[in-house]
């Protein structure tokens, strides 16, 4: 569709071309609200199945730029006969992504003759922007069909820019090695999550009804236990087998060893792998009560977190202290989107909705006590949606920061935010670390 936009821009005036490139428009901008989605399914992706398919989307999406970056020139061009510039010098109109085009110029243009060409065009395109909206709230939409295709143009262009590089910056991801610490935090989130979603809760619901039946719905005792956990090796797919019996008391080890399996396994057998692994855990949690009566200890609310990680018990009092030592690190309510993301980073959020956490976090059974300046509330969090991704704190960098700082007009944040937030993040994780929640 993009092509026969291209082919076609000479009839933009029509009814027809108007309709497609309002809905070029549409699927681009929605493609751009889904990049943090994708961003975190990647850094999720152990086995790097999607790296064949972010290679392809990034290839694509560079070979369509070149004639979409001659159609832009051809736009301003026309646009300069019509004189449509003439209120470059007006006050800048906020629009979505005005301001991201000058932070990825470097994306386009392969060659060095086009290169100036191509940062002449970007330095002009915020202004354009500006101009065109400023034209487009004098007048009617009805009467300029033409104004309207080129604004829905520079709006395409803009997000294909973003998706690019976005793209980009996937290519260059899984291109790195990651290191068995990150790999068993990345596997005991994938548990977890499996854990969690409707289809896990449902089958390891049923797996422990099965295992109750065939014990007179007697509790069954550690050597029980001990007997159902050894069977499970049968539920295995073949390819993973190995690395499962030698590996599965320590994730990291166990995430390295599925990394080096060549030819990479199919997604199915990986789901069947995650199901295994938790009902694993959910046995080693039951024999770790049965030698630790003390972890079974009584209740505090809870409705975010995780009350096990990798088959032992989250001690939710222990929890709350080391939270507690997290905010006397804090001086400010915005701060707490880094206690957030840390306990995310780190697998204990279980309920990844924001007003819960915030909600959670001031009950009277958690800090009901909070100074002024530090109560927050789910927006606190959400603000930064889209700028750092609060999955993975260690890999914010400035580059995407800016970019998506700028393209959403945050002139208000200081372009050091995500490094200072950074910063405090790795504090915080230390503190956590250190104070092992999911340790008795």
């Amino acid at each position: 569709m993009s092509y026969l936009m291209i082919d076609e821009w000479d009839e933009c005036t029509s009814e027809e071309m108007t309709s497609d490139l309002y809905s070029l428009c549409i699927k681009g901008a929605r493609l751009c609200n889904m990049i943090d989605t994708d961003l975190a399914l990647q850094q999720q992706d152990l086995t790097q199945s999607r790296h064949g398919k972010n290679q392809d989307y990034y290839l694509r999406l560079n070979e369509i730029m070149r004639p979409l970056s001659e159609l832009i020139f051809k736009a301003m061009d026309e646009m300069k006969q019509q004189k449509t510039l003439k209120r470059l010098g007006a006050s800048e109109v906020q629009m979505d992504f005005s301001l991201l085009m000058p932070k990825l110029q470097d994306l386009l243009s392969p060659t060095t003759e086009e290169n100036a060409r191509s940062k002449e065009a970007f330095a002009l395109l915020p202004m354009l922007f500006n101009a065109i909206e400023n034209e487009l709230g004098l007048m009617s939409i009805s009467q300029i069909p033409w104004e309207l295709s080129v604004l829905n143009l520079f709006k395409y262009f803009a997000s294909i820019c973003l998706l690019l590089f976005h793209f980009q910056s996937l290519a260059k991801m899984t291109d790195d090695e990651v290191n068995s610490e990150e790999a068993g935090r990345i596997l005991t989130g994938l548990v977890q999550g499996y854990v969690d979603s409707e289809k896990g809760q449902e089958e390891l619901r049923k797996f422990i009804a099965v295992m109750k039946y065939e014990h007179d719905g007697q509790p069954l005792s550690a050597t029980e236990l001990m007997a159902e956990r050894r069977q499970l090796i049968k539920l295995v797919p073949s390819a993973f087998q190995t690395c499962f019996m030698e590996n599965i008391d320590d994730m990291s080890a166990l995430a390295m060893s599925i990394v080096s399996i060549r030819p990479l396994p199919n997604e199915d057998d990986f789901e069947t792998l995650l199901s295994v692994v938790a009902k694993y855990q959910w046995i080693s949690e039951r024999l770790y009560e049965h030698e630790h009566p003390e972890s079974i200890s009584p209740e505090i609310f809870n409705e975010v977190f995780h009350t096990s990680k990798n088959g032992k018990p989250v001690n939710m009092k222990r929890l709350r202290k080391v939270i507690e030592k997290m905010i006397g690190m804090i001086d400010k309510k915005n701060h707490w989107f880094c206690i957030y993301s840390v306990l995310k980073y780190r697998n204990y959020i279980k309920d990844p909705v924001a007003t819960h956490f915030a909600q959670q976090m001031q009950h009277h059974n958690w800090f009901p006590n909070l100074p002024k300046h530090l109560r927050f509330s789910g927006e606190t969090l959400t603000e930064y949606n889209g700028y750092l991704n609060d999955n993975t704190y260690p890999t914010w960098n400035k580059e995407r920061y800016e970019i998506f700082r700028l393209g959403k007009g945050k002139k208000k944040w200081s372009p050091t935010l995500w490094l200072k937030f950074q910063r405090l993040c790795y504090e915080l994780d230390e503190c956590l670390v250190d104070s092992k929640p999911d340790r008795w």
